[in-house]
């Protein structure tokens, strides 16, 4: 995609929340980051002061604690709002980083100047407003999938909202976002091949 291309698609996301946006107010200069398999778009420690949007690709959301053990937060699927809003919005360090599972595509913005040009727009305020609930939902929902649901449930759960991924990433990835160890995925796994027979 060129940057035009990319500009259009950035403009189409949030415009297919049905919110009349007037884009003619944007003139902030887009950058565009190309990210390999495996490669970081940031990573944690790093300051990460922007609006990121993942035109193409898959990534997924990292941590490490003090000890070096991983941690994967989440998985976004493109087209869609990645980054951080803590450090986009404070401009402080990242809590994680974003490692791509696939080659991606993203442009950005830095976040305190587009906010300027747009915020006096209704449209942009009420799109921004409806994006911030969306991740209060999700992050709702997983939190209750924590408590409520048997580690089982959650890797049918993650099975069913990242089929490409259940057999094509490394199973530690998959054990530390549903919150059990290796080994015990393993077991979740026979147990569910022998039952299917």
């Amino acid at each position: 995609m060129d940057r035009t291309q990319l500009q259009n698609s950035f403009e189409a996301y949030f415009n297919e929340l049905g919110y009349d946006i007037d884009w003619q107010r944007l003139t902030v200069p887009m950058d565009v980051h190309v990210i390999c398999k495996g490669d970081y778009l940031f990573q944690q420690g790093d300051f990460a002061n922007r609006l990121y949007f993942l035109h193409s690709g898959l990534v997924r959301y990292v941590s490490v604690s003090d000890e070096g053990k991983e941690f994967t937060q989440t998985f976004a699927k493109s087209p869609r709002i990645i980054g951080s809003t803590k450090a986009m919005v404070t401009e402080t360090r990242v809590l994680f980083g974003i490692q791509a599972l696939e080659d991606s595509m993203v442009s950005s913005y830095t976040w305190q100047a587009f906010y300027a040009q747009m915020r006096h727009d209704i449209g942009f305020l009420e799109c921004y407003a409806k994006f911030l609930e969306r991740i209060f939902i999700v992050k709702e929902e997983r939190e209750n999938a924590f408590v409520k649901h048997s580690a089982e449930r959650r890797y049918l759960d993650f099975c069913a909202a990242y089929p490409e991924l259940k057999d094509s990433i490394p199973q530690q990835q998959i054990a530390s976002y549903i919150g059990i160890t290796p080994v015990a995925l393993s077991r979740i796994r026979q147990k569910l091949k022998l039952s299917r027979g």
